[in-house]
């Protein structure tokens, strides 16, 4: 479908228009409903997209895809007492594979849902990407006073060195848990409902996540390119898998652009997804050094930011780690940028050490770019 291509070329206002004229021919078409919903939420129109999915839901009141996305809408206006239990229905089982968050691995009666812990096993169960689990993994802390026994967390590969310094964790692993080592289990993103609190003003206690090895080694690394100079980490593009890279990912020149203005700072790559060997040289070219390589896991990752003076990036992992950890980074975003980020402002409650900028229209990335290299080279 055109619609799906524009979409993920990153081309939503396009898409949007498309959108919009099947829907002028077909005025009850569920699936034209859908896209426009989807369109408008990335064109930063939130109340737009929550008007499309409660229409769509009119017409289907029992799909559960309709629910999350409203629920998603309404989250993105931060209105979460409203959207969290809607967005409950992402793992519901006639979803569309496709569209499913699915935990095919645990038995589905031993779902925690909120109710007393009186001294069971809880395991929290990794979901969605990376950044989400770094992001609602500070929940964790809370469970045992509400009785738990012991919480562990299953997590992605790359992520249990680095959450083995969360409070409250009782045990990491990133392989399938035994049906013996937990009575209960619980979605990481679920945890804000369950435990009954107000996001994003309510976010827990920060930093949450620490380096917990070869920090040492990363200092001595840095300060012996830095030489005494400020220094910047930069991630300008996300997983070319991801359905949203081409809206969130920013094109190498446009990032060299920004670091012209770096005012003297050593920069470094902190990049996780690989790179064709001409962006690899253009880097090389313009004094960034390239990290990919020499970084094992998550863990390592944390042991470099801790040393740098500042973080840049578009809505990676990266960006929530270097939050996570309590350290200043610089956040690009577009125009209709995931729920949690919101819709306006320079600020956010969830990293309190995070300062955002925002695309004003759809695709505008220079706008963002001069902006962000104007505070550089401030």
């Amino acid at each position: 479908m055109e619609i799906d291509a524009l979409l993920k070329q990153g081309l939503v206002t396009q898409a949007n228009t498309l959108v919009d004229a099947w829907l002028a021919s077909e005025p009850e078409q569920l699936l034209a409903m859908q896209y426009q919903g989807l369109t408008r939420l990335y064109c930063g129109d939130a109340a737009g997209a929550e008007a499309s999915f409660r229409k769509a839901l009119t017409l289907a009141p029992d799909l559960p895809r309709n629910q999350a996305n409203l629920g998603i809408a309404l989250m993105a206006q931060g209105r979460y007492g409203e959207g969290l239990p809607l967005y409950e229905a992402r793992y519901a089982r006639n979803i569309s594979a496709h569209d499913r968050v699915s935990f095919p691995e645990l038995a589905p009666e031993r779902q925690w849902h909120g109710e007393p812990l009186s001294g069971r096993r809880l395991l929290l169960v990794r979901e969605q990407g990376y950044g989400d689990q770094i992001q609602f993994i500070r929940f964790a802390p809370r469970l045992h006073a509400l009785g738990a026994s012991r919480v562990a967390a299953w997590v992605s590969p790359g992520l249990a060195a680095l959450f083995s310094s969360v409070a409250g964790l009782d045990a990491v692993t990133e392989g399938a848990p035994s049906a013996d080592d937990y009575d209960l289990w619980c979605p990481l993103l679920s945890l804000p409902l369950l435990l009954g609190i107000s996001v994003p003003q309510s976010p827990g206690k920060l930093p949450y996540l620490q380096a917990p090895a070869r920090t040492a080694y990363w200092r001595q690394q840095i300060d012996s390119w830095a030489q005494g100079r400020p220094t910047v980490g930069i991630v300008w593009a996300g997983s070319p898998g991801n359905s949203v890279d081409a809206r969130r990912s920013l094109p190498t020149e446009l990032m060299l652009e920004m670091l012209a203005a770096r005012n003297g700072r050593i920069a470094v790559s902190l990049q996780l997804a690989p790179l064709g060997m001409d962006q690899l040289e253009r880097q090389c070219r313009s004094g960034i050094i390239p990290l990919l390589d020499m970084l094992s896991d998550f863990s390592d990752t944390a042991a470099v930011i801790e040393q740098l003076d500042l973080v840049i990036s578009v809505d990676t992992a990266v960006a929530h780690l270097a939050g996570a950890l309590g350290k200043p980074i610089w956040l690009l975003l577009p125009a209709g940028p995931d729920w949690r980020w919101g819709l306006q402002g320079e600020r956010t409650d969830w990293y309190p050490t995070m300062r955002v900028f925002r695309q004003p229209t759809p695709g505008d990335w220079q706008s963002v770019i001069e902006a962000a290299g104007r505070a550089l080279s401030g």
